[in-house]
């Protein structure tokens, strides 16, 4: 529960503090699945398990949704996510979660440097630094 919150904070400090929760139901997805479907294109961009299982639940890799975009995503890939996160009926309206639209692949490197930026956004808030 204390993930939600987090992404909910983050959220919030990317908007400067305006936010506008219109969700019954707000849940957290793991945009690298945490269970891949043979041939995937995640095998391809995470084919060593050990650095798979170690970004899977980290802080770059999960965003919010509503839960029913969230079961729509489920394990697909990551341009058919997309699609569902941001292309289907009620698109998702969480502007952390939105910037993922600016991203071609989703990469170790693209999660070690998100993991980075919201890490130092969370520092900077609390005055950790």
């Amino acid at each position: 529960r204390w993930v939600k919150q987090i992404l909910l904070k983050l959220n919030m400090l990317h908007t400067d503090g305006v936010v506008s929760l219109e969700h019954d139901v707000i849940s957290v997805e793991h945009v690298l699945p945490q269970n891949l479907r043979d041939g995937s294109q995640w095998e391809q961009w995470f084919p060593d398990a050990e650095d798979r299982d170690f970004w899977t639940s980290k802080l770059a890799n999960l965003v919010l949704l509503s839960r029913r975009k969230n079961s729509q995503a489920s394990n697909l890939d990551f341009n058919d996510k997309k699609m569902t996160y941001f292309t289907t009926v009620g698109a998702t309206s969480f502007d952390l979660t939105k910037r993922v639209k600016e991203y071609q692949e989703w990469s170790p490197s693209v999660l070690r440097d998100r993991q980075d930026e919201l890490i130092g956004m969370l520092a900077n808030e609390w005055r950790l630094t």
